[in-house]
């Protein structure tokens, strides 16, 4: 009888012990993916106030920021907040989230950014496209970046005041606000070096998410004589390539490429926004984050670029426009030498760009 109940005894301590045994095995893995050498991996929120799948704007802070998830290991939280009334709210989530880095887009956010960055200090914010620490009052967490375009779009003026041939150009723009109007401004001067004879139409769509509405307005400058028309719309871009492509007529763009949906787009000015976000997280992740400054970003330092290959693509594929554009890109590269160098100086011109008023301005 005693050997029985010992027997019975081993088997359940022999039971609770293979038990623990594979408890110990079924633990959780740490969620610091990459982390071998013990750091604590980096939260960074993307924060934006418009929607993903742009092939603007968005899509390309989204690439900075997966880019940088992949080299440097940090955790990446994508959320839109695409109404206005929400700005706030997501961003203190964010923050009250544990979130490291927290990334707002456009002025339309800036509000919001400052009030939560206050609320938690010790939370890094990169306000981008935003003016926050311009001013005498600093934010010492929050690093703000303003883009300044006016002197990759004069470049892309002057190759399309060479283009055309019916000396009528179009630029139509997102929104009113002070870059976009820049860079309306910054491409008549370029229009205007190229082709002096040339006259050029301007509009607003009235939003970055408008398609219907921007090929409305390119239809109009179609029906003024435009057969050359650059876009600064963001996704609303795809409605000046649908315009542009039932008329036959040439048009460039911002950031995306639509050279796939019609060969008459014939180049992309590029813009940093994805760059930014990297650097902001580069710098985190270094311990170099410059909070309580606010930068400038333009084509001397990355925040704009000229996509050459996709306005050399263009004339490779286009017998018709070959000579003229490849003439067009060697002088516009020539200028934007110039322009880093400082030898030409293009004005961050704030106000509604007027072709009349620019036409009538001395060189």
């Amino acid at each position: 009888m005693k050997k029985r109940v010992l027997a019975v005894m081993l088997a359940a301590v022999m039971v609770v012990g293979l038990v623990a045994g594979c408890a110990k095995k079924s633990e959780p893995a740490s969620s610091d993916k990459g982390k071998d050498d013990g750091e604590k991996q980096l939260k960074v929120a993307l924060v934006v106030n418009q929607k993903f799948g742009d092939k603007a704007s968005m899509d390309d802070l989204a690439k900075g920021a997966d880019q940088a998830a992949e080299d440097f290991g940090v955790e990446i939280k994508k959320l839109e907040s695409a109404e206005a009334s929400k700005f706030e709210e997501d961003v203190r989530a964010m923050s009250k989230a544990g979130y490291d880095l927290i990334v707002t887009t456009y002025g339309y956010m800036t509000d919001a950014t400052k009030l939560v960055s206050k609320e938690y200090p010790d939370t890094k914010y990169a306000a981008i496209f935003q003016t926050i620490n311009d001013g005498s009052e600093k934010y010492e967490n929050v690093w703000d970046t303003e883009f300044h375009g006016e002197g990759a779009f004069y470049l892309g003026g002057y190759i399309a005041g060479k283009l055309t041939k019916s000396n009528h150009v179009g630029f139509v723009v997102g929104a009113e606000e002070p870059t976009p109007n820049a860079e309306g401004n910054g491409f008549m001067m370029g229009v205007k070096a190229a082709n002096p004879d040339a006259t050029v139409e301007f509009s607003y769509v009235g939003s970055y998410e408008d398609p219907a509405k921007a090929k409305e307005i390119t239809s109009a400058m179609i029906s003024k004589g435009c057969d050359v028309i650059q876009a600064d719309s963001g996704a609303s871009n795809a409605g000046v390539v649908e315009a542009s492509k039932d008329a036959g007529i040439l048009c460039a763009g911002e950031i995306s490429d639509y050279y796939d949906t019609y060969e008459g787009f014939y180049g992309i000015e590029g813009i940093g926004f994805g760059d930014t976000v990297y650097k902001a997280i580069e710098m985190l992740k270094n311990g170099e984050y410059p909070g309580g400054e606010h930068g400038i970003r333009d084509l001397t330092n990355g925040g704009y670029f000229m996509d050459w290959d996709s306005f050399n693509r263009f004339a490779d594929g286009n017998a018709e426009y070959k000579d003229v554009m490849k003439a067009a890109i060697e002088e516009a590269q020539k200028m934007e030498e110039q322009i880093k160098d400082g030898s030409l100086e293009v004005p961050f011109n704030t106000d509604v760009p007027n072709w009349d008023k620019i036409k009538a301005s001395a060189e």
